[in-house]
């Protein structure tokens, strides 16, 4: 994730600057593709970000996008784990998918939903410490 925060990602616009023109956005091929486009602002991604806040974690949604990582200080230690997690997931999502269309590869990238995020979660809190597992896991068969 520090790379969106950082910008280290060979996309269009940087491809733009080394002399390729024309580089569009894989998803709507509407917008030159920058990190803002391809993350937050492009239609295609903004469905998953709508979907993300259906997800029972969240007792509210952000004003703007950019909102989002404003939402993560809840001061409950579960719920911000899961938020941050889930969070996490739709960024590596919409990556894998952006490479998958445009290199075409072949491979398959699970849609991103409350069952994929849940999925992974319970699989990662096997590698949490003993005294966290249990009130981990007993949150996420709460929600």
């Amino acid at each position: 994730m520090w790379r969106i925060f950082t910008g280290h990602f060979t996309l269009g616009a940087s491809l733009s600057g080394h002399g390729l023109r024309g580089v569009r956005c894989p998803h709507c091929a509407s917008y030159d593709e920058n990190m803002r486009h391809v993350f937050w602002t492009c239609s295609f991604t903004q469905r998953w970000w709508s979907r993300l806040f259906l997800f029972p974690i969240w007792d509210m949604r952000p004003s703007k996008i950019g909102n989002t990582f404003f939402l993560l200080g809840s001061r409950d230690k579960v719920l911000d784990w899961v938020r941050k997690r889930c969070l996490s997931l739709l960024l590596w999502n919409i990556w894998m998918f952006r490479n998958k269309k445009l290199f075409q590869n072949k491979g398959y990238v699970l849609s991103y939903s409350w069952t994929l995020c849940k999925l992974i979660l319970h699989r990662e809190i096997d590698v949490i410490t003993d005294e966290d597992r249990t009130t981990f896991a007993s949150f996420l068969e709460t929600i």
